[in-house]
């Protein structure tokens, strides 16, 4: 059965806006990762001309993960370390394996929270407590479950200082078991690395701006001049956050590829990755309904044309729909690169779309129910996580 006249001018109209915006997203994300610099590519300064370094993790219930990934950072090819683990309040056995691997290395400080101060998110406070007692001229905040191969540290501090760089984000190589998962994080990395332009990141004339909980790497002096933690203490995206008021301080910012340097098991299972971008999309959008509505409707709609497009009598559809598909190949490609999925991925895109707009739709349904946000066992009142968005304060 034909379509009426205007559906068919509909879906031609929507299949041809996808091309468009799959197109040039993938011509944009494949020239914007050119410009990322990956830190395998970096030249590693000598011993004598590398400052101290304190790496500072801070983790809450990491038992199953926190003892391998500590050893990965005392593992680190690099004179002069400092390693700050802070214990976030545990309930598991995380404490009790930092201290035993600290009284074989003195390298490694414990530092164990049992009270949440008033007024502070549990993370942004536990790295605070570890900057504060940090002794090295760069800090470099990493989570209790990161691992690292033995040269990441070395040529990230190299990488910053021969770009004449305050701060650096490394992404993690995320660690994907089966398909499903794999379809999330090729949609969710695509999406993230497409919204953010972290290969902007540097240019002082663009808002963009870059953090990564996993890897931020920060010069002392740079992190002290824009507040620190102190100024994101109830900053749900604290890692976006460190980088935007540094850049907002007059610090140079900038992002690096992982090469595989920095490894990270992000969420467990589907259900698992659903949850952890419910606890970050709405705040991502500024707590407001109306733009969290429309970036549903939109990746729906971007996302469905291309296949409903497939199948059109139109011959202009269809060839819309092929040209959207070249694009979405494209985007996927590059991600392909630089996380733990494959080009064919793009199949699923459709698969990835819906199950990321639901868990976008997901938070904001959740924290309103709430009237808040409930993260590493605390809750937190939205009035106080929209009061301390630095987003929203503009300093």
């Amino acid at each position: 059965m034909a379509l009426p006249t205007w559906c068919q001018s509909a879906l031609l109209v929507t299949t041809a806006a996808s091309a468009v915006i799959w197109i040039g997203a993938g011509w944009i994300y494949y020239a914007g990762s050119k410009r990322v610099k990956g830190l395998s590519s970096v030249e590693p300064l000598p011993d004598p001309e590398l400052p101290t370094l304190t790496i500072v993790s801070a983790a809450r219930n990491e038992a199953a993960r926190i003892g391998a990934a500590a050893r990965t950072l005392l593992a680190q090819d690099y004179p002069r370390l400092e390693v700050i683990a802070v214990d976030d309040r545990s309930g598991d056995g995380t404490g009790a394996i930092l201290d035993a691997i600290a009284a074989e290395d003195p390298r490694l400080s414990v530092l164990h929270v049992t009270e949440l101060p008033e007024g502070w998110l549990g993370k942004c406070h536990a790295l605070a407590l570890g900057a504060a007692a940090a002794e090295g001229e760069w800090l470099l905040f990493t989570d209790g479950d990161v691992s690292l191969l033995p040269g990441a540290a070395r040529r990230a501090v190299s990488c910053a200082a021969r770009e004449r760089a305050d701060h650096l984000a490394v992404a993690a190589d995320l660690e994907v078991r089966g398909l499903l998962e794999a379809i999330f994080v090729a949609y969710f990395v695509s999406v993230f690395n497409l919204s953010q332009r972290p290969w902007d990141a540097p240019n002082p004339r663009s808002r963009a701006h870059i953090g990564i909980g996993a890897f931020n790497l920060v010069r002392r002096g740079a992190y002290v001049r824009s507040g620190g933690h102190e100024k994101l203490r109830m900053e749900l995206l604290d890692d976006m956050g460190l980088g935007l008021i540094v850049k907002r301080s007059g610090g140079r910012s900038m992002f690096a590829a992982h090469d595989g340097m920095v490894r990270a098991r992000w969420q467990e299972g589907i259900g698992g990755l659903i949850r952890g971008v419910e606890k970050n999309a709405f705040p991502a959008l500024g707590y407001k309904v109306w733009t969290t509505a429309a970036s549903v409707l939109l990746q729906i709609v971007w996302s469905i044309a291309p296949v409903v497009g497939l199948f059109a009598a139109e011959t202009g559809t269809r060839a819309a729909s092929i040209a959207a598909w070249s694009g979405v190949v494209l985007v996927y490609s590059v991600t392909a690169r630089v996380a733990g999925t494959r080009t064919w991925h793009a199949l699923f895109m459709p698969v990835g779309a819906l199950l990321f707009a639901y868990s976008i739709l997901a938070s904001m349904v959740v924290t309103l129910a709430r009237g808040g946000v409930v993260w590493r066992g605390t809750f937190y009142r939205l009035d106080r996580l929209k009061a301390g968005q630095v987003r929203a304060r503009g300093g």
